[in-house]
Order: structure tokens, then C-alpha cells, then sequence
């Protein structure tokens, strides 16, 4: 009797759980057998980590994600939270609402600590995603917890500007752009590595890595770069823009701090003691089995300047390099045309009455023509470029002028520039124009992604109101989730002719920029 109980307990057990499996299985029919139209919109909801987990349910889903995510995305968001790690959070949070899958991702912070951010993001986003952290002075853009546009800036806690309390604030952009592969590859310098070499390797680097994606001869089609403030940046730099067609787009920070993680690294990889970080820019390259894609997204460049020049011209005569670790220059000049060599003092006695005494606020700058013969490796033929590149006054004595910077020859041209508000504002104003036409181009592109490179100097303060820097966007595109930083050094590509000596045109690169805002914006035509 005791085995029959038991028997007929195990087949009222079978039969409930059989009984369960059925409804189970009646329950889940229609979600699998739903209308696609009404599955787009579910999963069109979806924040990106359950879309990921949704796009691998079966081939319909994974059919229905990937016409979900056919258009390229970039986000950015800011959270100004003094919790490093809350603040990270509520970012990712922010960019990771919706369906994305992540190709890219740049963190900016005003303080902190770069790895403890570095970790956060990999966690959420994975290891296989390229990532750059960095230092920066300031961020703009909209803020994660109510969308709003606002600024965030170091600030000053007495009128000594050297006192500065910065203010902790993450800015986060993440991209996903079909058709585009997307890495970093950063310059190292080892000790005793020479400037020439790891500017020739970073070149060949990145032609390598673009041949690999798009094929033979490609050119990349946007660089994103972020520096180090050391002596080997400048002359890296120029030898980029050398190497790189006219066609590539280049945009970035020249001078901060940046951790990095490539897209095969599961974490930032130390550096050797003596090693240390020049570089690393995110590489842009069209992926040559989806051509259809590659060719639909663009990548355009505006200037805003913010710095005339004053109608005075010299030529380098006596040049000395200082504090080689954070260099300066000492010299004299000649005025040009002119024999007499004159000191620091004459110079700036040239600015003030040119200036008719004019009370200036900010210290000059110096527009320096570096006229350098470049090569990649040892096969290629040297060419000569000049670049335009400004070194800020510091100072003067009975003997020599003081500027922030190396690089100065003996020969040099260079012209005096001072900041100049109403230069910027006109110049903010033909941006605007500019980022309009792009709208009424007859292709219909639309506009998925901005991000802005801002002169710390300038902002609030020195256009008198806020988010000057911000207008191009938020005029004509008001629902762009724009990002941008503040930065010492902004780079971005540039020409302009100039009347030389001979009275010959010289074509005049213009890649290092300060009181400048330099905007990027990735557009899609359908």
C-alpha cells in the first residue's frame, strides 16, 4: 500500500509540473509570436543592458535589435555630484537608458581619481570597449539629472587666481557608429626615445591599423586625441597633422592628464618607471565589409577664434631654452625689416603704444610661424610645413622677452595677439551659420553627436553671460545631447594664407589653438 501511495504521489507531481510547463509555455507564445511592429516599440524602450540580453532571446529579436541600433548614436551627459562614485553612476546611468551597444567611450573629469573611473565604465560597458579618461579644466553640456545645458569650471576662492578649488564633475560621451571601427592607440615614450621616432611610430600605427580595417591606403576618417603636458606633445603633434590627408579629420586636448584602454585590454596597463604618456587619440577608421554604413556618417570641424592679431611683426633673434622639464624661452627680435635687435621691455613698450595705452587685461600671446622640415621614417623625402603656433608672454627684463613653451628657432616670424571678445563673438556667430547649413545640405544629414574643445579662458567670464560656448549647439540643435571640455590647448585643423617675405603666399597650418573652441559634430544621411 505504502508504494502505491508513493506511486501516485510521483504521478500527481508529474502531472502538476507537466500542467505548469503548459501554462508557462501558453504564456510565452505571443511574446514570441509577437507582432514586430509592437516588438520594435518594447524593445525600442529597453535600457542598453537589457537590450543586449533581449537581442540574444532568438534570431527574430536579434533581427528586430540590429534595425533598432541601424543609425548611429552618441550620447553625451554630465553629473556634477561630489561623490566620484555616485557621479559616475548617474552618468552611466544617463548615456545607458536606451538601446546602445558601446564602440567607444570618453570620460572627462575636473579632479578625481582617473583609474577608480576607468573601472567603473569598463564594468558597465565591458572589457572589449576602447576607453579614455582624462584631467580637464572644465566641462559643458547637459546635466544628466534634468537635461539642462550648463558649464562646470575650476573656480577661484580669492582674487588670487593661483588659489583654485576645483569642482568635481563628470562629463561621459559614449558612441556606437555602424560601419566604424573604433580603437585607441597611444604614444609612450620611453626614456630616451626620441620626439622624431614615437611621432613616426604613432603615424605608422595608425596607418597600420587603418589599413587592417578599411584596406590599403585608407586614411582615417576622424582622430579624437588627448595630450600630456610634456615637451615631446607639440612636435608629435605637428608631425600628425603632416602625415595625416586633408580629408582626416583631427580634433582633440593637447595638454592634461589621460589614462587609456584599448579594445583587446581588459584594464589601463601600467607603464614602466622611466615611460611615460605623451598621447592617445581614439581612431575613427571606415570598416571595409560594411562600406553602405561606413560612407553614411560624417565628421565635421567649426573655429571659433577668440584672439586678434596687433599690427606688429618680428623675426627671433637671440632664442634660449629654460627648466628644460617645463620649458620656457628667453628671447630677442627684430622688428621686421629692421636691423636693431630689441629686448623684452622694447617689445612690450611696441604692444602698449601700438595700443595707444590701452589697458590689457590678459597677457599676450605670441603667434610663432614654425617653418620645419618633417618626414615619416627614413625612406620619405623631408617636406617643409608651417604651422602657426601661439607661446603666451610671461614676462620681460632689460635683456629678453619670457614665453610659456620650446620650439622657438632663431629666424622665426612671429606677430603679437592679444584676446579679443568681439573677434569671438563674431566668430561664434559664423559657427552658428556654419552647424545651420549643415542642416539645409541637400542630402538631409542628421545631426547624431557633437562635442566641443573650449579655451579655458574662456566661458562665462569672458563673453559676460552663460553658455556662449554651448550657443552653436543649443541654437540649432536644441536636442542634442552635445558634451565638451575646457582645455589649456585646443586642437584642431585649420589654413590660412599669409603674404610671406618675398611677397609670396605661404600656405599657414593652424592646428594648436588657444581662446578657441574647436566643435565636432557626427552627422548620418540616410
Amino acid at each position: 500500500m505504502a508504494e502505491v501511495s508513493e506511486t501516485r504521489k510521483e504521478m500527481t507531481t508529474t502531472k502538476g509540473k507537466s500542467e505548469n510547463w503548459k501554462k508557462m509555455k501558453t504564456d510565452t507564445v505571443p511574446i514570441a509570436a509577437m507582432n514586430e511592429d509592437l516588438l520594435h516599440n518594447i524593445l525600442l524602450r529597453l535600457p542598453a543592458k537589457s537590450f543586449a540580453f533581449a537581442s540574444c532571446v532568438n534570431r527574430s529579436w536579434s533581427s528586430v535589435c540590429n534595425r533598432i541600433l541601424s543609425r548611429p548614436k552618441m550620447i553625451s551627459a554630465f553629473s556634477r555630484n561630489p561623490d566620484q562614485l555616485r557621479a559616475g553612476e548617474e552618468v552611466l546611468d544617463k548615456v545607458l537608458s536606451e538601446p546602445i551597444r558601446p564602440h567607444f567611450v570618453i570620460a572627462n573629469i575636473t579632479c578625481g581619481n582617473m583609474e577608480e573611473t576607468l573601472t567603473l565604465i569598463t564594468e558597465r560597458v565591458g572589457s572589449r570597449v576602447p576607453i579614455i579618461v582624462s584631467v580637464v579644466t572644465g566641462i559643458l553640456g547637459k546635466e544628466a539629472c534634468n537635461d539642462k545645458a550648463a558649464e562646470v569650471k575650476q573656480h577661484s576662492t580669492s582674487d588670487d587666481e593661483l588659489f583654485i578649488v576645483p569642482n568635481f564633475a563628470i562629463l561621459l560621451t559614449i558612441g556606437y557608429l555602424p560601419g566604424m571601427k573604433v580603437d585607441v592607440i597611444p604614444v609612450i615614450q620611453a626614456k630616451g626615445e626620441s620626439e622624431s621616432d614615437i611621432g613616426d611610430k604613432f603615424v605608422m600605427d595608425i596607418r597600420n591599423y587603418v589599413s587592417m580595417v578599411s584596406g590599403h591606403a585608407a586614411a582615417p576618417a576622424c582622430l579624437i586625441l588627448f595630450g600630456e603636458d610634456t615637451h615631446a606633445t607639440e612636435p608629435v603633434l605637428h608631425k600628425l597633422d603632416y602625415a595625416m590627408p586633408a580629408e582626416t579629420v583631427i580634433v582633440g586636448d593637447q595638454i592634461g592628464e589621460f589614462l587609456h584602454k584599448r579594445g583587446n585590454e581588459s584594464r589601463n596597463v601600467q607603464l614602466p618607471k622611466d615611460d611615460c604618456r605623451v598621447l592617445a587619440g581614439l581612431i575613427f577608421a571606415r570598416d571595409r565589409l560594411r562600406p553602405a554604413q561606413a560612407e553614411r556618417i560624417q565628421f565635421d570641424t567649426a573655429i571659433s577664434r577668440g584672439m586678434s592679431s596687433v599690427d606688429l611683426r618680428y623675426k627671433a633673434a637671440n632664442v634660449n631654452v629654460s627648466r628644460p622639464r617645463c620649458p620656457s624661452t628667453l628671447l630677442t627680435a627684430k622688428r621686421r625689416g629692421e636691423a636693431e635687435v630689441l629686448d623684452g621691455e622694447q617689445i612690450l613698450d611696441d604692444i602698449d603704444n601700438i595700443l595707444e595705452n590701452h589697458i590689457w587685461e590678459n597677457d599676450p600671446y605670441l603667434g610663432v610661424i614654425k617653418r620645419r622640415k618633417y618626414s615619416i621614417g627614413l625612406e620619405e623625402k623631408p617636406k617643409i610645413m608651417s604651422s602657426l603656433v601661439f607661446h603666451q608672454v610671461n614676462g620681460s627684463d632689460d635683456q629678453d622677452l619670457l614665453v610659456d613653451g620650446a620650439g622657438i628657432k632663431t629666424g622665426d616670424q612671429f606677430q603679437v595677439y592679444l584676446p579679443d571678445l568681439k573677434v569671438a563673438e563674431a566668430s561664434l556667430k559664423a559657427v552658428t551659420s556654419q552647424h545651420r547649413n549643415l542642416k539645409s545640405k541637400a542630402n538631409k544629414p542628421e545631426i547624431v553627436g557633437g562635442f566641443a574643445f573650449v579655451g579655458n579662458s574662456r566661458g562665462d567670464l569672458f563673453f559676460g553671460r552663460p553658455d556662449a560656448d554651448s550657443s552653436p549647439f543649443l541654437e540649432n540643435f536644441p536636442e542634442l545631447r552635445f558634451g565638451g571640455i575646457f582645455c589649456d590647448s585646443e586642437i584642431g585643423r585649420s589654413l590660412f594664407v599669409e603674404e610671406g617675405e618675398e611677397k609670396k603666399e605661404v600656405s599657414i597650418r593652424r592646428f594648436l589653438h588657444v581662446y578657441s573652441s574647436v566643435y565636432l559634430i557626427v552627422s548620418y544621411t540616410s
